[in-house]
Parts: structure tokens; C-alpha cells; sequence
């Protein structure tokens, strides 16, 4: 037909790409071999097993939490919240009407996912595999991969075996990639905070526990408050646990059983609960819990000078040492609360504030992990990456994975002639369902004897030491001519 469209390709997709810079590779590699000249691990007659005094954080809650999938951007959930009052007069007659029956009131919360990224050096590839000569050995052993020692629900799944990061270069880069991603956002479960997102939307923050378990909640839809949605949030006012045995007690036991008052009357039973708390927070708590547990209500009484007490040491040992649980694997740790063993979670993604005198303070949390025997109510959501990655396959086939059921979307950039580089991301977020049945108690003071080593590069307890590279270390052999 003459009337027909002819479409020149190339031009098209010139024009398309005109005024468009494509992210590739930088040029210039930005990291440290392992291998090779300046290599870390190319010294002339290192032994062969390593051994790392790397610790990396246990996120005892995020741990505990379940992930789902989603692809809402804006979700509503629903809390009923209670009925307005009757109205109107008793009636006189029997032919009078009666008062009006009140009508029901709906709370509906809304939380935003967040925006998790982070990128590996750039490597040359022809760089990757060299070695110095027969001295530099590739046959070194990680013998305590930092990685088998925690849980890693926050991390991608990459591929290659991080345990053999001294014995070539692509586990060396994704070693240090999990490190990088593990440490950087396990806080944000606490302190996620949307106002801190940058302009373009290329960081974001999700709503982290300080902010929803809190009062002043307000209908997502109308601004109108929801006090009965509002979880307990209390002050202990910077008192030392030490020294205030039975104020800590009785305020931990008195939230606790308003929070089960709540589920008990609103027909949420059972609830499963957890107590999230730092590590060394919870061995100094369980100093005097014993104790000030079996006599802070004698200690209250109105005539204490007419009552002798009398404890058994070793009992109260033995009670100390079962809530501690299994130290090594950081399990089994519980509070005995009116009687019923209560499941601490130990979490070292906790702020810690750092007061005089190896004293310091944090805050204690209430979360309601299940109700109704088993329904979730507290939980991770995730922008499922593998919509992305369909959409991406079609544009550009070959640079992108998902990982995890769709967790974490891998992104290889375009090379820059044999400088490659990959990045990663997510959109997660935490959802509370039931906010008012989650509690915290703030300011809790707590002074140990020494403070346990940190695993977070910003904590003043953090420690590593040594070098990233041999640069300059390695002597340049003489020209084979003068």
C-alpha cells in the first residue's frame, strides 16, 4: 500500500537514548584484591587458616518476624476502635420509642515501603586471579565464617561461598557486599524513619517501632485520632535497674498485664508476645529480677518492719540462670511475669545511648508477635522484585536477577570494557497490626561492669584494626636490564 508506515529502527531508538546517560561502570576499579600485588591475603608464607574476630549483630527481632510479599503502595488496615454512645431519652410509655443505638468507629493506618540499596566496588575483571608469583597462596581457610554465626533474613542471597573470601576474588567482593547490607540498615526495624528519605526517592525509610508503636495514632483517611488504637508507652526516667529492682519489676509486670487486659477484653487470646531488649540490658535486668520478683510486694507493704523475709540464694540463682537461656546461640532468654515464663528477644540492633561511667540507657519493647493462637500481627512486607524483574527482562535481558522469592532485585551494570560492578535493593516494611497491643518502655538505665564489644562501625565499641591492602608493602622487583 503506499499509504504505508515505514519505521527506521535505528533511528528511533537513537532518538529514544538522545540526552540519556546510560550507568555504567566507572573506568577506575575501586577495590583491594585479595590477591596479587598489594593483595590482603598475597603475604609470602601466610599460614593457612584464618581466623576473624569480626562479630556482626544479631537482630534477634527481625529474625523472629515473617516476610511477605505485596504490591500495595498505599495499604489500609482496619482497627475497629469502638461505637459512639447511645442517644436519646428512656421512653415514658410502653409505645414510646427507646434511645438510639450508637454507630461503629473504623481506625484505618497506613504504612509507605522503604528503599534499601547498596553497590559493590568496581573490579577489573583481568585484575581478578592474578597472583604475585608461587608465594602468594589461594588456598587459605576461613575457619569461623562471621556469617554462620547469626541469622541473615536482612541479606540477599548471593552467589559464591563467603567462607572462601581469602581464596578468591568474587567471594572476597560478595563477603564484603553481605557485611556492607547486614550492618547499614539492621537498625531501621527500630528506627526507620520516613523523614529522613531523600529528595528523589532514592533512599526511603519505612516506619520503624519507635514510630508505630506509639500514641497519637490518627485515621489514615480523615486525620481524626485513634486513641484506642495507641499502644502504652511509659518512662522509666533513666533509672538504673541496679538499684531500682522493684520499680523495674513492677513496671515491666504492670505493662504487661495491661497489654494481656487488653487482648483478654477484646477477645484476641492467646497472644504471643515478645520482649525485645539489648543484650547487655537484659543481664543486668536479670541481676535483680529474681529477687526484687519474689519480694517487691513485701517491699510495698504498709508495714514491712513487722515482716521478716527470707530467700534461698541457690533458688534464686537457678532462676537467674534459666531466664538467661542459652547464652551461645542467644535463645531460651525469658522474664517470669505473674508467674508465666515471657519470651525476651534479644536484639543488638537496639540504640544504645551512651551516658558517664560505662552506664547506659535504651528502651524496652512490648511486641505482639501473634494473636488468636496463631494469626501474625507483627510482620515484614516486601515490594515483590520479581514484577520488576519480568519488567526488566523485556528492556534489558541479562543484567538483572531476583533473589529471596522477590525480596532483592541484583542489578549488573553495563561494563565499562572489563570493569564490571553489581548493586542491589528492596523495599521493605514493618506492619503492626494490633498497635495497642504493643508496649515500650523508655530510658531504662542499666550500668554493666564493662560493655560488650559492638558491632556497628559508629558504636565508640566498635574495634577492628589492621590493613585492607599490602599497596606499598610488596617490593617491585629489578628491570631485567639496567
Amino acid at each position: 500500500m503506499s499509504d504505508e508506515i515505514k519505521i527506521d529502527y535505528k533511528e528511533l531508538t537513537d532518538r529514544l537514548l538522545s540526552g540519556i546517560t546510560l550507568k555504567t561502570v566507572s573506568s577506575t576499579p575501586t577495590t583491594t584484591y585479595g590477591h596479587g600485588p598489594g593483595g590482603l591475603f598475597s603475604a609470602p608464607g601466610l599460614a593457612q587458616p584464618l581466623f576473624s574476630a569480626m562479630t556482626l549483630p544479631v537482630m534477634g527481632l527481625q529474625d523472629a518476624l515473617p516476610a511477605y510479599p505485596s504490591r500495595d503502595a498505599n495499604p489500609l488496615y482496619g482497627i475497629v476502635t469502638g461505637q459512639t454512645a447511645t442517644t436519646g431519652d428512656e421512653p415514658t410509655g410502653v409505645c414510646d420509642d427507646p434511645p438510639t443505638v450508637g454507630l461503629t468507629k473504623l481506625c484505618q493506618t497506613s504504612v509507605p515501603f522503604g528503599r534499601q540499596s547498596r553497590q559493590s566496588r568496581v573490579y577489573d575483571v583481568d585484575r581478578t586471579g592474578l597472583l604475585n608469583n608461587r608465594s602468594d597462596m589461594t588456598d587459605l581457610r576461613l575457619m569461623n565464617n562471621p556469617f554462620n554465626q547469626v541469622s541473615n533474613t536482612n541479606v540477599p542471597t548471593l552467589p559464591g561461598n563467603p567462607a572462601q573470601m581469602a581464596q578468591n576474588e568474587f567471594a572476597k567482593a560478595m563477603f564484603e557486599f553481605a557485611v556492607g547490607w547486614k550492618r547499614d540498615f539492621a537498625k531501621e526495624l527500630y528506627t526507620g524513619n520516613p523523614t529522613n528519605n531523600t529528595a528523589g526517592g532514592g533512599r526511603k525509610y519505612y516506619y520503624g517501632l519507635d514510630l508505630l508503636i506509639n500514641t497519637g495514632y490518627r485515621d489514615a483517611e480523615s486525620g481524626v485520632a485513634c486513641p484506642a488504637a495507641d499502644s502504652i508507652v511509659r518512662s522509666f526516667g533513666s533509672l538504673d535497674v541496679a538499684s531500682n529492682g522493684t520499680t523495674v519489676v513492677r513496671t515491666i509486670t504492670n505493662m504487661y498485664r495491661n497489654l494481656k487486659y487488653i487482648a483478654a477484653k477484646s477477645g484476641l487470646n492467646p497472644v504471643k508476645w515478645g520482649i525485645s531488649m539489648s543484650w547487655a540490658l537484659f543481664y543486668e535486668l536479670t541481676e535483680v529480677w529474681p529477687i526484687a520478683y519474689h519480694t517487691y510486694r513485701n517491699v510495698i507493704t504498709t508495714s514491712p518492719a513487722t515482716q521478716t523475709l527470707f530467700n534461698d540464694g541457690r533458688a534464686i540463682s537457678e532462676m537467674r540462670d534459666a531466664m538467661r537461656g542459652n547464652i551461645d546461640d542467644m535463645s531460651g532468654q525469658y522474664l517470669l511475669i505473674d508467674g508465666e515464663k515471657v519470651m525476651v528477644i534479644l536484639d543488638e540492633a537496639i540504640t544504645e545511648t551512651v551516658l558517664a561511667g560505662e552506664s547506659f540507657t535504651s528502651t524496652i519493647y512490648f511486641v505482639p508477635l501473634t494473636v488468636l493462637g496463631g494469626t501474625v500481627v507483627t510482620y515484614l512486607e516486601y515490594f515483590d522484585q520479581g514484577l520488576s524483574y519480568e519488567f526488566a527482562q523485556q528492556f534489558a535481558p541479562g543484567f538483572y536477577q531476583v533473589t529471596d522469592g522477590g525480596r532483592f532485585l541484583i542489578h549488573k551494570k553495563p561494563p565499562t570494557n572489563f570493569c564490571v560492578q553489581l548493586l542491589g535493593k528492596t523495599e521493605p516494611r514493618v506492619v503492626l497490626r494490633t498497635p495497642f497491643l504493643a508496649g515500650r518502655l523508655t530510658s531504662v538505665k542499666y550500668t554493666p561492669v564493662a560493655h560488650q564489644r559492638d558491632s556497628f562501625t559508629d558504636s565508640s565499641y566498635f574495634v577492628n584494626g589492621g590493613s585492607t591492602s599490602r599497596d606499598g608493602v610488596f617490593r617491585s622487583f629489578f628491570t631485567p636490564t639496567a
